[in-house]
C-alpha cells in the first residue's frame, strides 16, 4: 500500500491551531461508532488543544465510555511530575472528563525504560487483541505528533537506533537528544503508523528551521512518521518557512474572499467584482475533490475531515498569487472561523468579503436555483455552522438583500475603489 503524501493545513496562529486540532479530533471520533483509540502526545504544543476538549463546546461532544487515551512517549519520571507527559494531559483535561479506565499511561514505576516499555506493549497488544499489526485495521484513530527541534517525534531521535525498530511496539531510550536530558519510553515507528489519520502540530517561530527541513525532505524522523492512512501537519503562521509576496502597487488586497452560505451570491457576486477590478476569479467550489461533491450532491453535509484538503487545496493558490504578485477573487463558503485562518493564514492583504443575509432571503433564493450540487435542505446545516466574522478579522460586510450592481458598489467602497476606475 503507497502511504499518501501529507496534507499541510496552514492557520493563523496557536488558537486556531487548537480549534482545527479539535475539530479535526471530534470528526475522527463522530466517524467511528465503535470503541475508538487516541494516542496523545506530550510537549507545549498541544496543552492549548488539551484545555480546549475539556470546555462545554468540545467537551459535551465526545462519547467520553468509547473513547481511550493512550500517549506516544513518556519521560521516566514519576507520574506528577511536572515533566510527565501524560500528567500534563490528565491535568489538562483527561482527570475531569475521562473515566479512568480508559486513560492508559506509560508506567514509569518500573525498574528502568525497556520493562516500562515491554508492560506498555503488552497493554496495546492486549487492547488491540493480536500480536502483529494489520493495515486493514489501524490501532489508532487518531495519533497526535509535535516536532522536536532536532527533528524527532514521540522519543524518536535522529540518528539514534530507536528510529530503526521495526519488530517491537515500544521501546525504552536511555538518553535524549534534547533537553530534558531524562530516560524516555517511546512508540515505534510502525505502531505510529497505525492509526487512520496522523495530526502533527506545528506551531512557533522556533520551529520555522526545522519545518522547513521538514518540508524540503530531510532524513528525520519528522518525515519518517506517516499514517498509512492520513496525515495532516497543522501548522501556524509563526512556524511557516516564509514566501516572498511582491507587493501591491495599488495598496488593495492581493486576493478576496467571498464567503457566505450557499445561495447568497458568491459566484456572482466575485464574478462581477473581478471583472470590474480586472482580477482572475475562481469558484472555490471546483477546489473540491470529486468525493465531496458526490457527498454533497446526495445530500449529506461534509465534515471538517472532508474540509481541510479542500480549504488547502485554496490557501495554497492563494500562496501562489501572493508569491506571484497576482490578483484573485475566490468564492468560498468558509463558514467557520478556523476554515477562514486557514485561508487568510494572518496575512494583512487577503481580505473576507462576508455575503451577509437572512435564512428566509436565502432560502427563498435557492428555491429558485437550477443545476447546483447543493440541495435546500442542507441550508439549515449551514447556517448552524456559519461563525458571522468578527471585528478582529477586518471583514468586508454587504448584505445581499440588494441588486447585484449595489452590492458589488458596497464592496468597492469599502476597498476604496471608485466605481468608474479601470
Amino acid at each position: 500500500m503507497r502511504t499518501p503524501p501529507p496534507e499541510r493545513v496552514r492557520v493563523a496562529d496557536k488558537a486556531a491551531m487548537a480549534r482545527a486540532a479539535a475539530d479535526l479530533l471530534l470528526t475522527r471520533i463522530a466517524a467511528s461508532s465503535g470503541r475508538i483509540a487516541i494516542c496523545l502526545t506530550g510537549g507545549s504544543s498541544p496543552k492549548q488543544l488539551y484545555e480546549l476538549l475539556a470546555t462545554d463546546a468540545y467537551r459535551d461532544r465526545i462519547p467520553w465510555p468509547r473513547v481511550h487515551w493512550f500517549i506516544g512517549d513518556e519521560r521516566f519520571v514519576p507520574a506528577g511530575d511536572p515533566l510527565h507527559n501524560m500528567t500534563m494531559a490528565r491535568r489538562a483535561f483527561l482527570d475531569a472528563c475521562a473515566p479512568s479506565a480508559n486513560i492508559h499511561p506509560i508506567p514509569t514505576d518500573t525498574a528502568d525504560p525497556e520493562a516500562a516499555a515491554r508492560a506498555y506493549e503488552r497493554e496495546l497488544k492486549m487492547f488491540y487483541g493480536a500480536d502483529e499489526l494489520d493495515v486493514a485495521r489501524p490501532l489508532f484513530d487518531l495519533v497526535l505528533l509535535g516536532i522536536g527541534a532536532d527533528g524527532h517525534v514521540a522519543s524518536l531521535f535522529p540518528g539514534f537506533p530507536a528510529v530503526e525498530i521495526r519488530d517491537r511496539w515500544v521501546v525504552g531510550v536511555d538518553k535524549a537528544h534534547v533537553a530534558p536530558f531524562v530516560p524516555r519510553v517511546s512508540l515505534t515507528l510502525p505502531v505510529l503508523a497505525s492509526c487512520r489519520t496522523m495530526l502533527f502540530e506545528v506551531a512557533g517561530a522556533d520551529k520555522r528551521p526545522i519545518l522547513t527541513r521538514v518540508l524540503a525532505g530531510d532524513d528525520l524522523p519528522a518525515n519518517r512518521a506517516r499514517s498509512d492512512q492520513r496525515t495532516v501537519f497543522l501548522i501556524d503562521a509563526a512556524a511557516a518557512p516564509e514566501t516572498s509576496a511582491a507587493p501591491s502597487a495599488s495598496g488593495l488586497p492581493q486576493a478576496l474572499i467571498i464567503m457566505g452560505v450557499a445561495g447568497s451570491g458568491k459566484s456572482t457576486i466575485g464574478k462581477a467584482l473581478g471583472q470590474h477590478l480586472g482580477w482572475r476569479f475562481e469558484d472555490g467550489d471546483s477546489f473540491h475533490p470529486p468525493a465531496n461533491v458526490a457527498k454533497m450532491s446526495a445530500g449529506h453535509p461534509l465534515t471538517d475531515e472532508d474540509r481541510w484538503p479542500w480549504l488547502q487545496a485554496i490557501a495554497e493558490e492563494i500562496a501562489r498569487c501572493r508569491a506571484n504578485g497576482e490578483h484573485i477573487v475566490i468564492a468560498c463558503s468558509a463558514l467557520k472561523k478556523a476554515y477562514r485562518d486557514i485561508l487568510v493564514s494572518h496575512h494583512s492583504d487577503v481580505r473576507i468579503v462576508y455575503l451577509e443575509g437572512s435564512r428566509e432571503l436565502i432560502g427563498d433564493r435557492m428555491g429558485h436555483r437550477k443545476g447546483h450540487f447543493m440541495p435546500t435542505g442542507l441550508l439549515d446545516s449551514q447556517f448552524a455552522t456559519l461563525e458571522p466574522p468578527d471585528a478582529g478579522e477586518h471583514p468586508l460586510t454587504v448584505s445581499v438583500d440588494a441588486p447585484v450592481e449595489a452590492i458589488v458598489d458596497g464592496i468597492l467602497q469599502q476597498l476604496h475603489v471608485s466605481r468608474h476606475c479601470a
